[in-house]
């Protein structure tokens, strides 16, 4: 069975695209990101088989009952935004046990495989015919750590990417935003511009096959994505991948964005939040981005892109950044702000 790793670029619709692949027939795939963390580990390594489905229910409460799910509005599906869903976890431990009972060893990925078989089946859904594991793992550190873990050969990683100046906009804007920006400071920052001027590379590392997907083709040639997509491996098209769901319900975005998300709609020409940015912040990173902006046929907002002005520099985005940190008044985020940086210095003067 063929094992495909979802890998998330900045606000580039890493969940959008999980969700078209909701109700597939030929595709196994929890509804949400699994992080293979240091839990995840302490979890495949159990020898006792009647501890693992429990603890991996302790890890993923949502994917069980989704009103647990607010940030990403699996509470709030559907039509009139009523829905939710529930996986009966007394039943997903028995099919867990039943699939492995005969079992004397069971191998690390045996573990991954059975838990996706046991949720579907207490899903009442059939595991016959499934073609793909469909694993999202959103962060290069968990995907690269899955690869290194389970050594499968028959594994590939898709990476979803946008315009990298809207990504990094729309990262700091809505992060900045949500919750009054509690979860966004100098190490988060840096993390934006690391997975859209490092994303592809850092992928490309773990020697798997890459797929990429763009944002802006999910919303404008979904059809020709979605029909490449079964083409490449070889799944029968059906209705449901033109639809944004989880559970067959209708998916609105998460509340990140501040904005109910029509997925079908399409994506307008890129706009830039100046309170975001100085003209030399743009220009600067359209000349780091230059070669993806110009390969995936994007628009430069500046013709004149530079290298001058930036090595020691800070950006507006960092600024703001820095100040919210100091607003919410956490010792050690603030702390952490000459560290990341430098270390955005040594990451922006590594493509010099």
């Amino acid at each position: 069975m063929q094992v495909l790793l979802l890998v998330a670029g900045g606000r580039a619709g890493s969940d959008l695209f999980h969700s078209l692949l909701d109700e597939h027939s030929q595709i196994l795939q929890f509804p949400g990101m699994l992080e293979i963390n240091r839990n995840f580990l302490d979890l495949i390594n159990l020898k006792n088989y009647h501890e693992i489905p429990v603890r991996f229910i302790k890890l993923y409460p949502h994917f069980f009952n989704s009103k647990y799910n607010k940030i990403d509005r699996h509470d709030s599906l559907g039509k009139n935004k009523k829905k939710f869903y529930k996986v009966n976890t007394n039943v997903f431990i028995k099919n867990f046990l039943k699939l492995v009972r005969k079992r004397k060893i069971l191998r690390k990925f045996d573990i991954v495989k059975y838990l996706h078989y046991a949720y579907f089946l207490t899903r009442k859904k059939k595991i016959k015919n499934k073609k793909i594991i469909f694993i999202h793992t959103h962060a290069i550190s968990y995907t690269k750590d899955f690869v290194k873990i389970f050594k499968l050969k028959n594994i590939e990683i898709i990476h979803t990417i946008r315009n990298p100046i809207s990504s990094i906009n729309s990262s700091v804007k809505n992060w900045l935003r949500y919750k009054n920006g509690k979860y966004f400071f100098a190490m988060d920052l840096y993390f934006q511009l690391d997975i859209v001027f490092n994303g592809i590379e850092n992928c490309f590392k773990m020697r798997k096959k890459i797929l990429i997907v763009q944002l802006e083709k999910l919303h404008d040639d979904r059809k020709k994505v979605v029909m490449d997509f079964c083409r490449i491996f070889n799944l029968k098209y059906e209705r449901c991948l033109m639809n944004s769901t989880y559970f067959g319900f209708k998916w609105w975005g998460d509340k990140t964005s501040n904005k109910l998300i029509n997925d079908s709609k399409k994506k307008k020409d890129l706009k830039i939040n100046k309170n975001l940015f100085y003209d030399r912040d743009i220009k600067f990173l359209e000349f780091l981005a230059v070669d993806i902006i110009n390969y995936y046929n994007y628009k430069l907002i500046f013709n004149n892109v530079t290298n001058f002005y930036f090595n020691f520099f800070p950006m507006k985005s960092e600024l703001l950044t820095w100040k919210n940190t100091l607003k919410h008044n956490r010792i050690k985020h603030i702390l952490s702000i000459p560290y990341f940086f430098l270390k955005r210095i040594i990451l922006i003067n590594k493509f010099f």
